[in-house]
């Protein structure tokens, strides 16, 4: 593990339900940082992994929250204060909110009121910008957009259908138990190996609506310098936090 070094210009906090999604955002991120040509390194930070990736702009520190389950992600305010802005509050802080709405229809304004809307304010005072990176799906129907990927890590021929239904987590079962009646697919930590043999490009061009993995890229160009910036939708400031803050009072 690597040990930061100076005083990171900004910091970046991933808060997301569970341990998969921090899996899964960790490997992108690291993606990312290799796409832009940004140096990654892990460390660790209040008990928890981190990166710390560089750039011409300086360094970003990057931490990866996971509570548990959706309903405790408005708890997670004061984990920011304590261990984001506590922990270095000269830095600029950008929170994303990692989450899936548990239904392809589900009403995507209740992540904007009550405890949610409490949460945004409570980071909203002290972040540059919150995003919602949103998912109408699973993390597993989110890595299954590379399902080649997928079948490849398992074995499995490249033509094997992949199963219906609207639960990525069990098409993913039912990939895993096509290899054998005793094969298993687990979540979480064990789901690592299968997250990194997956195409990340790919699946951040493939991704269902409301994850836009794309703007993790885009925020690291444009924080620390790298890539082409043009037209990236990233703000500072606090403007995008108020915005959102605004509109979900309106």
């Amino acid at each position: 593990m690597a040990e930061l070094a100076g005083k990171p210009v900004v910091g970046i906090a991933f808060i997301m339900e569970g341990v998969t999604e921090k899996v899964f955002y960790k490997a992108y991120a690291r993606h990312a940082a290799a796409q832009l040509g940004l140096s990654c390194e892990e460390l660790i930070v209040s008990d928890t992994s981190a990166f710390v990736v560089g750039g011409p702009r300086g360094s970003a520190l990057l931490l990866f929250h996971s509570v548990g389950s959706v309903t405790q992600i408005p708890n997670a305010g004061s984990w920011f204060a304590r261990v984001c802005v506590g922990g270095w509050p000269s830095a600029p802080w950008h929170a994303l909110l990692c989450y899936d709405t548990d239904a392809y229809n589900a009403d995507v304004t209740k992540f904007h009121e009550g405890d949610w809307l409490q949460l945004r304010r409570e980071i909203g005072r002290d972040a540059s910008s919150v995003v919602d990176l949103a998912a109408e799906a699973d993390i597993e129907d989110v890595m299954l957009c590379d399902s080649e990927g997928v079948l490849s890590f398992l074995g499995l021929p490249a033509e094997t259908p992949i199963p219906g239904g609207r639960k990525g987590k069990r098409k993913m079962a039912k990939l895993y138990r096509m290899v054998a009646p005793n094969v298993a697919y687990h979540a979480g930590d064990k789901a690592r190996s299968l997250v990194e043999a997956l195409d990340m490009q790919l699946i951040a061009r493939n991704a269902p609506e409301g994850v836009d993995l794309l703007r993790i890229d885009k925020l690291l160009a444009t924080l620390l310098g790298a890539g082409a910036d043009d037209g990236l939708d990233v703000q500072s400031g606090g403007d995008q936090a108020n915005r959102s803050l605004q509109e979900s009072e309106d």
